[in-house]
């Protein structure tokens, strides 16, 4: 068993950042949700599911064409900051300001090559758009998702391995959907195309659906209990930490499905938080 105290420090720091900002962002967006119904587990039927398929096939045939996959995860990369500091920003600006501030910010995520730049664009993507899904689902629905993506991260790192694929288009194009983890905190001001060239050596990446979803899950627990959200925040950050040290213990340096041990311990988190009666 390897724990890296240093290398760690960085991942919960990014992730933590994240958590907290969606959690407050979840705070803000519910007062304008007033009366809004929200989403059952019922709701899914195989109109969606196949929807899904659908998309994971295309994402997947594209990213098999470098200049075309180059060309659409930046723009998919661009829409979702952009996407995610409006939705942060929202509640503290006008309206011409929500669209101004997610403009620059996608300029200088654009502009300012650095892993610093790109892992702060990250939190507020992910963090804005998770607190949306969060706050329109319950949390019976959120076990559910992470328990479907938790097999489904098995298999196609496994398995299939066509997530593996994509992620190589992903770092190929520059386009990382993830934090990139620098090797130390000087690094954080490391040349983006640099830091693309080392991964996998000293610099390694958390994909944003091993964050998206913990935020997700945090999210739709604020309109019931903020103590209770932050609570299994703190388990998802324990999950964090079981991923961190299964990865850093493997004999060879792999690819990992690291979505299993951070769902298990926030869906515990939520167990216990129940059972505490929050």
């Amino acid at each position: 068993m390897k724990f890296y105290p240093s290398i760690f420090l960085r991942e919960v720091i990014l992730f933590g950042a994240t958590l907290a900002l969606g959690i407050f962002t979840t705070l803000k967006y519910l007062s304008t949700l007033s009366g809004v119904e929200v989403l059952q587990p019922s709701a899914i039927n195989t109109t969606d599911v196949i929807i899904f398929i659908a998309i994971l096939a295309v994402v997947w045939f594209i990213s098999r064409i470098p200049r075309l996959a180059g060309w659409m995860f930046w723009i998919f990369l661009c829409l979702l900051v952009f996407s995610g500091t409006q939705i942060v920003v929202l509640p503290f600006v006008t309206a011409l300001w929500s669209t101004i501030i997610p403009l620059i910010a996608v300029l200088v995520f654009l502009l300012v090559r650095n892993v610093l730049v790109h892992d702060l664009a990250i939190i507020c993507a992910i963090a804005g758009v998770g607190a949306v899904v969060g706050s329109q689902i319950t949390p019976t629905f959120a076990v559910l998702v992470f328990i479907v993506f938790s097999f489904y991260d098995i298999i196609a790192v496994y398995s299939t391995r066509h997530m593996v694929q994509i992620a190589q288009g992903m770092i190929q194009s520059g386009a990382i959907f993830g934090f990139v983890i620098p090797p130390n905190f000087k690094s954080f001001f490391a040349h983006r195309r640099e830091a693309q060239a080392r991964i996998g050596e000293d610099f390694m990446i958390l994909g944003s659906g091993d964050i998206g979803l913990p935020v997700i899950f945090v999210s739709t627990l604020v309109r019931q209990s903020l103590h209770e959200a932050i609570f299994v925040g703190v388990f998802a950050l324990i999950g964090l930490l079981c991923t961190h040290i299964l990865f850093m213990s493997q004999s060879k340096r792999a690819p990992m499905a690291a979505l299993p041990p951070i769902a298990t311990m926030t869906i515990l988190g939520y167990v216990i938080s129940l059972l505490l009666r929050f």
